[in-house]
């Protein structure tokens, strides 16, 4: 029984000491800063993409996708579609 005890105690010991491992090194090394970068570059991409230079930021679920894989916003698809806006 108390080899079990022991053997669970060590392997969340073991559990901690990885996480704690993996958190400084995500926290306090260069890695851990080019992860943040990345994440942080993807989201502003992400929001420069979702945003018409007339019309503002849209909602993803709005755009228009052509077949070239370029996203219109539907005001600017609506005006180079019909040729007016309502």
């Amino acid at each position: 029984m108390n080899a079990i005890l022991l053997e669970s105690v060590l392997f969340i010991a073991l559990i901690a000491v990885v996480g704690a491992f993996v958190l400084s090194a995500l926290g306090y090394t260069p890695f851990g800063t080019r992860l943040k970068q990345t994440a942080n570059r993807k989201r502003i991409e992400k929001q420069a993409d979702l945003t018409c230079p007339v019309h503002g930021l849209q909602r993803e679920i709005d755009l228009v996708r052509l077949p070239t894989g370029e996203a219109l916003c539907p005001h600017c698809y609506q005006e180079a579609v019909d040729g007016h806006v309502d």
